[in-house]
């Protein structure tokens, strides 16, 4: 069997660049895809190569290739992550051609687990390779395709595990967001859009009307469940906010409610060109929340906000 991969072919990668993190099992515009990969490997070790592959529709395309080391099973394996929805195909047939790109963020690290005071020392270098890869796109590959691209990597002694946008819409819908931005719409340029980007970069789950309102579903009932199930509600309160009737003032009455049901801190402000002043005409117990000014730098904004989405109340 050959897998075609001609008009979608991509050169294999001309330049890399490798960093090393430690995934702390906390919840990029990759959006869920990278989300995905967060919740699927929280307790491993991990080193990542971005690749630079040369692809004929997306011109340069960075595609995120990692080594994760799981200590407690004495095997490491690869992944994958793809963010082009058309050239993932191509991608994918220069690692079949030459699967050692595979094990490129391997090469000239190691790193050992134990625990402190103990005499256990697990090196990397012992670690077993498993033939697994995991394929993470938001390509949506038909069932063909599929098969044959697994039917592929068997050949090269590799089992692909494809989790393509088809995967990543069905796990999408069985999970709850972990922050929803309640925002004006004319706010979306300022902050709103790069806020929640930002926050899925940092594999947060965020319910956002761009990324979570499917066309031909009940825009109220979509609302409401993602105020129900998120974990915070992140207010952008500025101007356009405190003005509008409508939408954001049915939201902010919502999740209000909910925080008098549950008894819990669910709000976080982010302060965008208001006063302490508006805010307590809006609502006197908003003044009394700590905000997050917008005009910090973006990754200074970025970090307390996931400080204070992932913070655990004590009860």
């Amino acid at each position: 069997m050959r897998l075609l991969v001609t008009d979608a072919a991509a050169q294999p990668p001309r330049q890399s660049t490798a960093w090393l993190i430690m995934t702390l099992g906390r919840n990029n515009p990759y959006g869920n895809t990278a989300r995905d990969i967060r919740k699927d490997m929280a307790r491993n070790l991990r080193v990542h190569v971005t690749q630079t592959f040369a692809t004929p529709k997306a011109g340069n395309l960075d595609v995120i290739s990692s080594i994760s080391y799981d200590f407690e099973a004495g095997v490491k394996y690869a992944s994958v992550f793809i963010p082009s929805e058309s050239e993932a195909l191509g991608v994918l047939g220069c690692y079949l051609n030459d699967p050692q790109l595979l094990r490129q963020s391997d090469t000239g690290i190691r790193t050992e687990s134990g625990f402190r005071d103990t005499d256990e020392k697990i090196s990397s270098d012992d670690l077993l390779f498993s033939p697994q890869v995991l394929v993470y796109t938001s390509q949506v590959f038909p069932t063909q395709i599929k098969q044959n691209l697994i039917q592929e990597a068997k050949v090269r002694g590799l089992v692909f595990i494809l989790r393509d946008g088809a995967y990543i819409q069905a796990r999408l819908a069985a999970e709850k967001p972990m922050a929803f931005i309640s925002h004006d719409s004319r706010d979306k340029e300022a902050i709103a859009r790069s806020l929640a980007v930002d926050l899925q970069k940092a594999l947060c789950t965020v319910w956002y009307d761009e990324f979570s309102l499917i066309p031909g579903q009940s825009l109220r009932a979509s609302i409401e469940r993602g105020l129900k199930e998120c974990r915070k509600c992140v207010l952008i309160l500025s101007p356009h906010f405190l003005s509008n009737g409508g939408w954001t003032k049915a939201e902010f009455d919502s999740i209000f409610t909910r925080e008098i049901l549950e008894q819990s801190n669910i709000i976080i402000p982010v302060w965008h060109n208001i006063t302490k002043e508006q805010v307590y005409e809006y609502s006197p117990r908003l003044l009394d929340k700590v905000g997050i000014p917008s005009s910090l730098p973006s990754d200074e904004l970025i970090r307390r906000l996931l400080t204070a989405i992932n913070h655990e109340e004590r009860k």
